[in-house]
C-alpha cells in the first residue's frame, strides 16, 4: 500500500472510531423519537399534531438563526488553536455573542405569540404553543452551540449524549406521561420544550468537564474573527432554513393544519436518509479543515470520495424502500390517516437522496473557508423554493411542496459539487460508487417488478423481496470494484486487533471478486 493510502487509511481509522459513535447515537435517536412521533401522532391526529408541527418548526428555525452560524465557527476554529487562551477564546467568545440574541429572539416570540398565531398561521388556538415553543427558544439554541463545541473537540460520545439520546428520551417520555394524564396537545409542547432544557444543561456540564469555557484564565477574545467568519453563514442558515421550513409556514397559511399534520410525518420519513451523512458530518469538518491547513490535498480529495461512497452505499437500500414502496411506509409508522402523504414521501426521498449522491460538499466547503459561495448558493436554492412553493401549493398541496423543497435540493447540491470541484478539485464520482450503484439500481428494479407484478405487495413480501436484495447487493459490492485500497486496510486492522481470523471470509470475498 503506497504512503498516501496509509495516511488516507488512518483518517478513516479517526473518522470511522467517533463517526460510528455517532451512527449508532443516531440509530438510538431515531428509535426513540420514531417510536414516540409514530404514537403521539397516531393518537392525537393530523390537526394537533400539525399544530405542534408548526411550534417545533419555529423552533428549530429560530433557535439555528439566533446563534449567528457560531456552532459552526467554534467547530471551525477549535481544531485550529493549540494554546489554552486562544481555545477558551473561542468557546468564550461564541457564548458571549450568541446568548442576549436567542434570548432576546425567544422574548420576542412569547410576546408575539398570538399575532403570529392568527396573522401568519391563520389558527389563534395555536398561541398558547408557541408561547411555550418561544420560552424554550434560548435553550435550544445553547444545545446547538453546545454541540458545536463538542464537535470542535472532536467529542462525539458527549455529542451523542446531548443531542442524540436525551432529547427523544425526554421528549418521548413526557410526551407520553402528559398524554396519559389527559393534558393534550399543550402538554405535548411543553414535553418538547423541557427536553431542550434538560440537553441544554448535559451540554453545559460537558463543557465543563472537557473544555476551559467556565475557567477563570486568561482568554483571548476572538469575537471579530468569529463573527466574520460566521456572518455569511447566518445569510446561509438563513436560506437553509427557508429551504427545510418554510415549505411548513407555507402550508399553515394556505391548508388546513391538518395537512401541515401529514406532510410533517412524511418529512421525518424521507430525513432518514440523511442518518449516514450526519454521522460522518460531525467529524468529517474538522477533519478536512486539518487536511486543508496542512496542505494535503491529494488526502483531502481521497477521504471525500471514500466516505461519500460509503454514505451512498449505506443508504441506497433505504432509499429505495421509502421511494418505492411509500404507502406501506406510512401505513407501517404513521398509520392509515397519513397515507395520503404517500407521494410526498416519494418526491422528499428523491430530493433529499440527491445530498446522497454527492456527499457532504457543504461541509467540505466550509471546512476550507468557502462560506460566501455556500451563502450565495444556498440564497439561491432558497429563492427557487420559496417561488416554487407559492406557485404549487395553492395548486397541489403537500405534494407542491415536496417538488418544491426536491428541486431546490437538487440545484443546491449540484451548485456544491461544480464549486467543489473548481476550487479545490473534488468531486465524489469514482467508479467503485457509480458502477456498484447503477448495477444495484436495475436489480431493485426488476425485484420491484417481480414484487408487484406476481406478489400481492404485503409486507412479509416486500421484506422477503428486501432480504433477496441485501443479499445480492452486497454481492454486486463486491463484484463490481466497491471495495478499495482503504476498506482492505481496514479490515487487516481489525484481524490484527481483535487476533482473529478472517482467511474464510477473505477467500469467499476474493472468488466473488
Amino acid at each position: 500500500m503506497t504512503d498516501d493510502s496509509n495516511d488516507v487509511a488512518q483518517v478513516f481509522r479517526d473518522l470511522l472510531k467517533g463517526g460510528s459513535v455517532v451512527f449508532v447515537g443516531r440509530i438510538a435517536e431515531l428509535g426513540i423519537s420514531f417510536l414516540g412521533l409514530a404514537v403521539i401522532a397516531r393518537l392525537i391526529g393530523p390537526t394537533d399534531f400539525g399544530a405542534v408541527a408548526i411550534g417545533s418548526t419555529l423552533l428549530s428555525m429560530l433557535s439555528t438563526l439566533s446563534i449567528l452560524g457560531l456552532d459552526t465557527g467554534v467547530g471551525r476554529f477549535l481544531p485550529r488553536y493549540e494554546s489554552p487562551a486562544d481555545r477558551r477564546g473561542v468557546l468564550v467568545s461564541a457564548f458571549q455573542l450568541a446568548v442576549p440574541v436567542t434570548a432576546a429572539t425567544g422574548l420576542a416570540v412569547v410576546l408575539g405569540a398570538d399575532l403570529l398565531a392568527t396573522r401568519a398561521f391563520g389558527d389563534p388556538s395555536i398561541a398558547p404553543i408557541l408561547i411555550v415553543f418561544g420560552l424554550a427558544l434560548p435553550f435550544a439554541a445553547i444545545v446547538e452551540l453546545c454541540v458545536g463545541a463538542l464537535q470542535g473537540q472532536k467529542l462525539a460520545a458527549p455529542k451523542v449524549v446531548v443531542e442524540q439520546l436525551s432529547i427523544p428520551f425526554v421528549r418521548v417520555s413526557l410526551a407520553f406521561a402528559v398524554l396519559y394524564v389527559g393534558w393534550g396537545v399543550l402538554g405535548i409542547s411543553v414535553a418538547y420544550g423541557t427536553a431542550y432544557v434538560v440537553a441544554a444543561a448535559l451540554g453545559l456540564y460537558y463543557l465543563w468537564r472537557h473544555s476551559s469555557l467556565f475557567g477563570s484564565e486568561a482568554y483571548t477574545p476572538i469575537h471579530r474573527d468569529l463573527l466574520t467568519f460566521s456572518a455569511p453563514l447566518v445569510v446561509t442558515i438563513v436560506m437553509n432554513k427557508i429551504l427545510g421550513y418554510l415549505d411548513t409556514f407555507l402550508l399553515a397559511a394556505y391548508l388546513p393544519t391538518a395537512e401541515v399534520g401529514i406532510y410533517k410525518v412524511a418529512y421525518p420519513v424521507a430525513m432518514l436518509l440523511f442518518v449516514g451523512i450526519e454521522s460522518a458530518n460531525f467529524l468529517f469538518m474538522p477533519i478536512l479543515s486539518g487536511l486543508e491547513s496542512e496542505g494535503r490535498n491529494r488526502e483531502l480529495k481521497r477521504v471525500y470520495q471514500v466516505v461519500t461512497k460509503w454514505i451512498f452505499m449505506g443508504t441506497l437500500p433505504l432509499f429505495l424502500v421509502i421511494a418505492l414502496f411509500p404507502e406501506m411506509t406510512l401505513r407501517i409508522t404513521f398509520g392509515e390517516q397519513y397515507v395520503g402523504g404517500a407521494r410526498t414521501l416519494s418526491i422528499l426521498a428523491v430530493g433529499f437522496f440527491t445530498t446522497v449522491i454527492v456527499g457532504p460538499n457543504n461541509n467540505a466547503l466550509t471546512s476550507i473557508g468557502k462560506t460566501r459561495i455556500i451563502m450565495a448558493i444556498n440564497a439561491l436554492a432558497a429563492l427557487l423554493n420559496l417561488v416554487l412553493n407559492l406557485l404549487l401549493i395553492p395548486r397541489y398541496g403537500i405534494a407542491g411542496a415536496a417538488v418544491a423543497t426536491a428541486l431546490s435540493y437538487g440545484l443546491m447540491n449540484l451548485l456544491y459539487t461544480v464549486v467543489l470541484y473548481r476550487v479545490v478539485g473534488v468531486h465524489p464520482f469514482t467508479t467503485a460508487m457509480v458502477r456498484p450503484g447503477v448495477v444495484s439500481l436495475g436489480l431493485v428494479l426488476t425485484l420491484q417488478w417481480v414484487t408487484k407484478t406476481f406478489f400481492p405487495v404485503t409486507i412479509p413480501v416486500v421484506v422477503g423481496m428486501f432480504v433477496v436484495f441485501i443479499g445480492l447487493y452486497g454481492v454486486v459490492i463486491l463484484r463490481f470494484g466497491g471495495i478499495q485500497e482503504e476498506e482492505v486496510q481496514l479490515v487487516l486492522d481489525v484481524e490484527n486487533k481483535f487476533e482473529v481470523d478472517l482467511g474464510p471470509l477473505k477467500d469467499a470475498v476474493k472468488r466473488i471478486m
